[in-house]
C-alpha cells in the first residue's frame, strides 16, 4: 500500500509539471522549432523533474533502498501515467485508443515512450544517500 501512495505522488509532480510545460512546448516552442524539437526542449525539462520528484518522495517517504520496492513504485506511477495519457489524448484532442497508439509510430513518439520508460525506472534509478 505504501509503494502505492509514493507512486502516487509521483506521477502527481511528473504529470502536474508536465501539464505545464505541455502547452508552453505546443504554444510558443513547436511553432517555431518543429515538433520533434519542441518534444526535446520538454523531454530535457522533464527528466530534471523526474529525477528531483523520484529523489525527493523515495527520501521524504524513507522508501526502501531495495531494488524490487523502488521498481513497484515505478510501475505503479506508470500505470497511473498511461491511464491519464490515454484519458487526457481521448477529452483534450479526441483521440481514439488507436489513434493514440499510432503516434507511437514516429520519431516523437519514440522519444515519449523512451522517456515514460525512464520514468518509470527513475525511483529505482535515483541513490540515496
Amino acid at each position: 500500500m505504501r509503494t502505492l501512495k509514493v507512486g502516487a505522488l509521483y506521477f502527481a509532480l511528473v504529470f502536474a509539471a508536465g501539464w505545464v510545460f505541455g502547452p508552453i512546448r505546443e504554444l510558443w516552442v513547436v511553432p517555431y522549432f518543429r515538433r520533434t524539437a519542441g518534444l526535446l526542449f520538454e523531454v530535457s525539462l522533464m527528466l530534471v523533474v523526474m529525477i528531483v520528484a523520484a529523489r525527493w518522495t523515495i527520501r521524504h517517504h524513507a522508501v526502501s533502498s531495495a531494488f524490487k520496492t523502488r521498481a513497484t513504485v515505478g510501475l505503479m506511477a506508470l500505470g497511473m501515467l498511461l491511464i491519464a495519457e490515454v484519458i487526457s489524448a481521448r477529452w483534450l484532442r479526441g483521440l481514439s485508443i488507436a489513434d493514440y497508439l499510432a503516434n507511437f509510430r514516429s520519431v516523437s513518439g519514440g522519444i515519449s515512450l523512451l522517456l515514460f520508460v525512464l520514468f518509470a525506472a527513475m525511483p529505482a534509478l535515483v541513490a540515496r544517500r
